[in-house]
């Protein structure tokens, strides 16, 4: 009888234990989701922007949305320019090459066949380049067509797509060996020609239909020399390969326009060796300048988030497709 008085209590102390485990972890569960709700909350009204009044933007001042490098200010007759509306492939100066791709959607072209003049003959009628380029190469045709009274330069190469550059490289692969693809045509995707600011140039005789290839030489050494007075270098050089990462091409030409080309030629400069002198003219250090074709220009740096141009004066801003802009400011 005592033993079962005894059991009795026991499981009776044991369901009191229960219903106190019960009762403590409840009050537990309680007080954290209280917690939680009061962490919210407090979170929510910390996440409410202050109501604040419009105000206009003037020269020099910090934009809506600036970066904390903006925040520096800036001496008189310079401000700050949002880049939203910017990209570092849009411009004459960016870098493409097997490290910097360069997406070929991009650029806007129009058709060399119906933009050209009787200066030069082009390969068909898909070809095209970009506006300014177009102009460009006119102005290059007309006064070489001037100068030699020769009209027979073929434009064979412009814009390419995807699509093309990879077709090309194929082709290259299967004729001429895997070497050759590699030492002359740039992998799909990492072609100049997708900018629609290089060109290929060759020569064609109407008389016999057949083509003589550019070499630049003889009657053609004009075109290239003056070149840069048209915006346009030869950008891959015998002497830079091992920097281009292409072997010397002497009919591919690229549209850099002034005074870039002019600095470039001057300088014996590859376009990979003139991004990094650009980079060591920030706008915080000594600006770049140069003098050329009857006009002074002042050129200089800006990282991606501190973009910043001159006030009331004209300028151009490219980006070199790496890290940053060019700002070109014309005197």
């Amino acid at each position: 009888m005592y033993e079962r008085q005894t059991e009795t209590a026991r499981q009776k102390n044991r369901r009191r234990a229960v219903r106190r485990q019960r009762r403590l972890l409840f009050g537990i569960l309680i007080v954290i989701l209280l917690t939680v709700i009061l962490i919210f909350s407090c979170c929510g009204r910390g996440a409410q922007a202050p109501q604040t009044t419009p105000q206009q933007t003037v020269p020099g001042s910090i934009a809506e949305g600036t970066t904390a490098r903006q925040a520096e200010p800036l001496p008189e007759g310079w401000e700050y320019r949002a880049s939203e509306d910017l990209s570092l492939q849009d411009g004459t100066l960016v870098l493409v090459n097997a490290d910097h791709c360069f997406d070929p959607a991009l650029p806007e072209t129009v058709s060399v066949y119906d933009n050209m003049t009787g200066s030069y003959l082009v390969k068909d009628i898909y070809l095209s380049l970009t506006e300014e380029a177009m102009a460009a190469l006119n102005r290059w045709m007309d006064a070489f067509a001037a100068q030699s009274g020769r009209r027979d330069v073929n434009i064979v190469a412009g814009w390419r797509s995807f699509e093309d550059q990879q077709a090309i490289y194929d082709n290259a692969v299967a004729t001429k060996g895997q070497a050759h693809a590699d030492a002359y045509i740039a992998l799909p995707g990492c072609s100049e020609h997708h900018t629609g600011l290089a060109l290929d140039l060759d020569t064609y005789d109407l008389a016999s239909g057949t083509s003589g290839g550019f070499d630049g030489d003889g009657a053609y050494t004009w075109a290239v020399e003056h070149a840069w007075e048209y915006g346009f270098v030869q950008r891959y050089p015998p002497e830079k390969s091992a920097i281009t990462g292409i072997s010397y091409e002497s009919w591919h030409f690229r549209y850099v326009g002034l005074p870039h080309s002019y600095i470039m030629s001057t300088e014996d400069l590859c376009l990979e060796e003139y991004i990094e002198l650009l980079r060591q003219h920030p706008f915080t250090g000594e600006h770049l300048k140069a003098s050329c074709q009857g006009a002074e220009y002042e050129i200089y740096f800006c990282p991606q988030d501190a973009l910043v141009v001159p006030s009331g004066r004209p300028y151009t801003v490219s980006g070199n497709n790496v890290d940053g802009y060019v700002v070109t400011v014309h005197h």
